[in-house]
């Protein structure tokens, strides 16, 4: 079990007039966010079921580490960009209680088994969306 794993996700749907904006404003900031203390990864995805809408996740090793970075530069310049070149945008903040590999996936799978429910062995994505950044690196 992970002892403490915080996240946030930003959704933003960028004006499709501004996406070479948001993209080089994305590159420069990720950089310097992923070199903050705590930061554990700063990732860009790319919604496949909505053209112009992509999710942030920002993961951090603490709640401190995270609350940190919300007064950071970064953030402020991160968010004021976002309210100027999106046209929605959404914030969500969770905690990790488990993490692991295809090992864990399957050890739930099969906890989920022994109670008595269907399960359909083949793991699925049921999320819409590609990465379209690596860990820790500018986007």
């Amino acid at each position: 079990m992970v002892a403490e794993l915080i996240s946030y996700q930003l959704k933003l749907v960028v004006a499709e007039n501004k996406f070479d904006e948001f993209i080089d404003s994305l590159r420069f900031l990720s950089t310097g966010i992923c070199k903050e203390t705590g930061c554990l990864g700063f990732d860009l995805y790319k919604d496949l079921q909505s053209k112009n809408a992509y999710r942030f996740i920002g993961e951090w090793k603490t709640r401190q580490d995270m609350e940190n970075h919300f007064n950071r530069e970064n953030y402020s310049v991160l968010i004021g960009g976002a309210k100027v070149l999106g046209q929605d945008f959404e914030m969500s903040i969770g905690e990790t209680l488990e993490k692991g590999s295809y090992e864990f996936a399957q050890e739930k799978i099969a906890l989920h088994s022994r109670d008595g429910k269907k399960q359909d062995h083949n793991l699925k994505s049921s999320r819409n969306i590609e990465p379209s950044s690596t860990r820790k690196g500018p986007v």
